[in-house]
């Protein structure tokens, strides 16, 4: 007899959702979101971002460990460009800046490892 299989959360076509606007503060505009999943007990979060073409990003810092997948456009991460179909990862509590590169806007996926904080770091 085969197991149970579990419910998993599906989302296709990941860019189609409705993206809610947000102004979060390492940004200079104001960035779009569309929430996949959120624990209530770990905290753990997956969205995807919608950065807006010539979004600026000023260091910052979270305490949980996350990673984003770039779906289309470039995003710029700690001074490095990267496209589509690229992975990034940063560890819990270490200085990054990332943001959209050239004129462009850029869609990831973004995978918090806990619950959202953010510390703006000096510039």
């Amino acid at each position: 007899m085969s197991p149970q299989l579990g419910s998993p959360i599906v989302v296709e076509h990941l860019t189609a959702g409705e993206f809610r606007e947000a102004q979060l503060a390492p940004y200079n505009q104001l960035i779009g979101i569309h929430t996949l999943f959120e624990d209530p007990t770990s905290g753990v979060e997956h969205h995807v971002i919608r950065y807006p073409a010539g979004l600026r990003g000023r260091p910052h810092r979270h305490t949980a460990a996350h990673t984003i997948i770039v779906l289309e456009g470039e995003l710029e991460v700690n001074g490095r460009v990267i496209g589509p179909h690229s992975y990034a990862h940063f560890p819990a509590g270490e200085p990054m800046q990332h943001q959209a590169s050239g004129d462009q806007p850029c869609v990831f996926v973004l995978c918090f490892d806990g619950p959202f904080d953010v510390e703006v770091l000096e510039d």
